[in-house]
């Protein structure tokens, strides 16, 4: 009986527990049901972070929590568990409100939309979309290396680049001049940037060559960029500032030639026979480069008789040749000082004099020397100039001219002088013998 007794008990117990498990079970259904309290926010990420997608959900109670991609319709957790075999998936819950989806080493596979799910009747979701980005790539297989061309020609530059969203590509120039420069053809493109994929330069220049970078950005950081060396040939060419440069002996003289070639040319000086010139006490020789520009200097120095005559300037390299010719013809420096008193003699035994203006004008004596036209003192000087002294036998000059073109012109001048005299002198003799006649 009382073995009969006990299990009545424990069998009143059973049904009693069972009883209140389902009471209470249905009590908690009679409650409020759970809600999302925030929509699922669209999520972005660079490839290769690590993302996360928030749920955050109220009065959740002996409910569940389901996350699932929706291309696929895969299920990825259900509650507290992981249900995928990706191992880059994870679930954070700390608390029975945010249950956050988190995606390590997100990768372009990645980007779509993801479910949040609670197991109600019926069903409550919210969706929310995982964007991932890719920073620009250039293809290098698809794009320029550094580019050889001749003047003259056309020429496409490539630059292909890949990245989410689609990156632009932008081109400039790395000396900052405007991309069109010296394209006669595009002067309504003269801006310092280009965008596109593929740049074309119609009829190139040498004003083109140098580096050109296109840049590809698409607002994912870090932008990425090419740099491409335009290479133009052509021939080369010589400007000569000065064709003739005049020295006197014993000074220095500096001579220039400016050349452009491409590729790089063989510069050198010859002189009048044709004789190569290299550096040495008598002549410096030196070159200043830019680009393909080459300034070449030639100074001579200690001039002497045997070195007035022409110097050429060559450039050659594969394309041809060229060559420039300056002249060095001799300056005769002027005497420092040229006062001198000349006497004359004339007839009948009077004495005139010629006195000389020792003041002559130092261009003047260097334009004489070169052969210029002399002039004349005009009527006011002659006055001052000439005066008559008692009358010499002989022209004896006080002080000798060191130049022989100076002491011509001097005996020139004091012959007409002396010319004139005696015309005078004549004339005065024959009205004298006329009256007495």
């Amino acid at each position: 009986m009382r073995r009969r007794f006990s299990f009545l008990n424990l069998l009143a117990c059973y049904i009693l527990s069972i009883f209140g498990i389902t009471l209470q079970k249905h009590v908690q259904e009679l409650g409020p049901e759970p809600e999302f309290t925030e929509p699922i926010p669209n999520a972005t990420v660079t490839v290769g972070r690590n993302a996360a997608i928030p749920c955050v959900v109220e009065n959740l109670g002996s409910y569940r929590v389901a996350w699932l991609r929706v291309e696929s319709k895969t299920i990825l957790t259900i509650h507290q568990n992981v249900i995928t075999r990706n191992y880059r998936v994870d679930l954070n819950h700390n608390d029975k409100k945010r249950w956050i989806l988190q995606i390590k080493n997100a990768q372009e596979s990645d980007r779509g939309f993801y479910m949040c799910q609670i197991n109600t009747v019926p069903m409550k979701s919210q969706i929310g979309y995982l964007d991932v980005v890719v920073p620009p790539v250039i293809i290098d297989g698809e794009s320029s290396s550094d580019e050889l061309v001749r003047e003259g020609f056309n020429i496409t530059l490539a630059c292909r680049a890949k990245g989410y969203p689609t990156p632009t590509v932008t081109w400039r120039r790395e000396d900052g001049q405007p991309i069109s420069a010296g394209n006669w053809q595009n002067r309504n493109n003269q801006g310092k940037t280009y965008e596109g994929m593929e740049l074309s330069i119609t009829k190139v220049s040498r004003l083109h060559m140098g580096a050109f970078l296109c840049v590809a950005s698409n607002g994912v950081q870090p932008s990425i960029s090419k740099r491409i060396l335009l290479h133009v040939h052509f021939p080369p060419m010589i400007w000569v500032p000065n064709q003739l440069v005049g020295s006197p002996l014993g000074g220095s003289v500096k001579m220039e030639c400016h050349t452009e070639a491409f590729p790089a040319s063989i510069n050198y000086w010859t002189k009048q026979k044709g004789e190569m010139i290299v550096d040495s006490e008598k002549y410096t020789v030196t070159k200043e480069e830019e680009t393909y520009k080459i300034h070449m200097i030639l100074i001579i120095n200690n001039v002497e008789p045997e070195d007035f005559g022409s110097f050429r300037c060559f450039a050659k390299n594969s394309l041809g040749s060229t060559e420039g010719s300056i002249r060095l013809y001799e300056i005769h420096m002027p005497p420092s000082q040229h006062a001198s008193t000349s006497r004359i003699q004339s007839i009948g035994g009077n004495e005139i004099g010629l006195r000389i203006n020792s003041d002559i004008n130092t261009q003047e004596a260097a334009k004489r020397m070169q052969g210029g036209k002399f002039n004349s003192p005009n009527e006011s000087e002659t006055k001052d100039q000439w005066t008559v002294v008692t009358s010499p036998q002989q022209i004896f000059p006080d002080k000798q001219s060191s130049s022989s073109r100076l002491k011509i012109d001097l005996t020139r001048h004091l012959f007409l002088g002396y010319l004139t005299v005696v015309i005078f002198l004549t004339s005065e003799s024959l009205v004298f013998l006329l009256i007495n006649r």
